[in-house]
């Protein structure tokens, strides 16, 4: 009987132990804030009301441009002219509610991921070598990030560490990486072919493994 009892007890342990290292398969998404309701309130317009909310957001734009005097009113457009003067006042609290969610969803992590064992695919960038093997890199979501273009927002950028090492490749062939994820804010330095840039990180994680990424079916 009491064998019986450790061998449940026993299992339970293993069962949870088990739940706790559970890896949770990402998409680069999962890493933004999301705003669930607004996405509703987009999805379900019409195509004629998003046509008129993005009428709305450039009119906007360009008021905000002409105030600024980063375009003069004499070199307005008819088109332009006929957008400043449509009336769509009644979206500005929609626009507001978007502007103030997008600079959330650049800026912010997802506390939830701290300490999760997760697993994510994108690109890899090194940032320290051990012979041929990367031991610390930058995963990016997109080909070339931080290179030719403005580098992602921190909350789409992780730096991994690896001791065990990844053979350094093909910089364009996508990777997957499992590991424990920290919340911390850092900047990495990239070793660029015309220079080295600073680049801001929110996300660690320490790698348990690096493979070459393989399409699921």
């Amino acid at each position: 009987m009491i064998a019986r009892i450790v061998f449940i007890f026993m299992a339970a342990m293993l069962t949870s132990l088990a739940m706790a290292t559970e890896v949770k398969v990402l998409k680069w998404q999962q890493l933004q804030p999301d705003n669930p309701a607004l996405r509703k309130t987009i999805t379900s317009m019409s195509q004629e009301q998003k046509s008129r909310l993005m009428r709305a957001i450039q009119q906007l734009e360009l008021k905000q441009q002409l105030e600024g005097n980063k375009v003069k009113p004499a070199n307005l457009t008819a088109a332009d002219l006929a957008l400043l003067k449509e009336d769509i006042k009644d979206l500005k609290p929609l626009i507001v509610e978007i502007e103030s969610f997008e600079k959330k969803r650049v800026s912010e992590m997802i506390p939830s991921l701290q300490g999760q064992v997760i697993e994510l695919s994108g690109y890899l960038l090194p940032l320290n070598l051990k012979g041929k093997l990367v031991t610390e890199f930058l995963l990016v979501p997109v080909i070339g990030a931080c290179i030719h273009v403005p580098a992602p927002p921190p909350n789409q950028m992780v730096v991994v560490q690896y001791p065990a090492g990844f053979p350094q490749g093909d910089l364009f062939a996508p990777i997957t990486v499992q590991g424990k994820v920290t919340l911390k804010s850092t900047k990495a330095n990239l070793a660029l072919a015309d220079g080295a840039a600073d680049v801001e990180v929110g996300y660690q994680m320490l790698a348990s493994e690096v493979r070459a990424y393989k399409a699921t079916q």
